[in-house]
């Protein structure tokens, strides 16, 4: 049996956005592209899922629960709450310190829905950007079209990954720039 061979390219656009294009060897689909016009014309969202170091918590010096909240996006997590769009943690970070960096953040992380969320299992396979961590992920949020979550991450890699599983995925600079993509995709 012939397998056609694809390989994933990594494109990133002036505005610091990050579409992954699979291409065959007779055509391109431009997997983000589509789902974004999709997204933009329709208004589909149904979950916005973030990384947690970079987006909505500094970097840790130490443990990943030694980090300050960045209250600009959380400006946005609380917005995209009150507009009544779901949020999940989609994060490498351990269950050790998520729990305690939930804890010593509960005010803001109660805009987030847990059972929907997924932290590192401590696996080489159930970490970004493995494929089976993102299938795992969606799993959870089964009633969600791929194509109906935008993931916001900071690394390269990240976005690829979620993007092969057909997710919306958005290499994030800063708040100002998610809030930006989440207004081109009529979400705020």
């Amino acid at each position: 049996m012939f397998k056609r061979k694809s390989l994933l390219l990594a494109l990133l656009l002036p505005a610091g956005m990050l579409f992954a294009v699979r291409k065959h060897s007779k055509k391109a689909i431009s997997h983000r592209s589509a789902t974004a016009k999709h997204l933009a014309t329709s208004n589909n969202a149904k979950i916005v899922a973030w990384d947690i170091h970079k987006m909505l918590f500094t970097e840790p010096d130490g443990h990943g629960w030694e980090c300050l909240p960045k209250m600009d996006t959380f400006k946005i997590v609380e917005e995209l709450h009150n507009n009544g769009i779901q949020q999940v943690i989609l994060s490498n970070i351990s269950h050790k310190s998520f729990g305690k960096l939930s804890m010593n953040n509960a005010p803001l992380m109660k805009y987030f829905n847990f059972s929907g969320s997924l932290g590192d299992s401590s696996g080489i396979f159930n970490r970004k950007p493995h494929g089976k961590y993102y299938k795992q992920f969606l799993r959870k949020n089964s009633g969600i079209a791929p194509k109906n979550i935008i993931f916001f991450d900071d690394k390269a890699k990240n976005i690829c990954g979620a993007c092969e599983q057909g997710m919306t995925a958005v290499q994030f600079c800063n708040a100002s720039q998610a809030r930006q993509k989440l207004v081109q995709l009529k979400v705020l």
